[in-house]
């Protein structure tokens, strides 16, 4: 979304920041630290939730990173926190992700926050756990442009 908030902004309007909490990233081919089945599992979940994605789990709306994609230095935004937990099986493409963003271009800031010991989007079902109350005070700051 946020490069399609740069591509068509004609209005001249900002996104000041961005908050990727959890994102679910995927692709056609492991990333290095993923689990061996991770990526052919969100695959086939990618192609039954968009039949028709060109070049399926590497469709950039998808994988970011995928051969083709727009360039992250094109990201519409100032600033951007990625969040993933440790023991979530999509840690390795979150953090791949934020990777690459703060290898790129791309002239905004960009901080990474783990949660130790914890799964995909565990502050849903535990929101009163530390980790969540860290992730939530995090968030705050970033909103508060801390």
């Amino acid at each position: 979304m946020l490069l399609r908030a740069a591509a068509g902004n004609s209005a001249g309007l900002s996104i000041e920041g961005a908050i990727l909490c959890h994102p679910w990233f995927g692709g056609n081919e492991p990333v290095e630290g993923e689990p061996v089945d991770r990526a052919a599992v969100s695959a086939k979940l990618w192609m039954y939730v968009c039949p028709g994605a060109v070049g399926g789990a590497d469709d950039p709306r998808f994988n970011p990173l995928a051969t083709g994609a727009p360039a992250l230095e094109k990201l519409g935004c100032a600033r951007m926190l990625v969040c993933a937990g440790k023991e979530d099986g999509l840690y390795a493409r979150d953090r791949a992700y934020y990777d690459a963003v703060a290898a790129s271009a791309w002239p905004g800031t960009v901080a990474w926050l783990e949660s130790d010991g914890e799964s995909h989007v565990f502050f849903l079902g535990k929101p009163e756990c530390e980790n969540a109350k860290r992730l939530m005070d995090r968030v705050v700051a970033f909103i508060a442009g801390a």
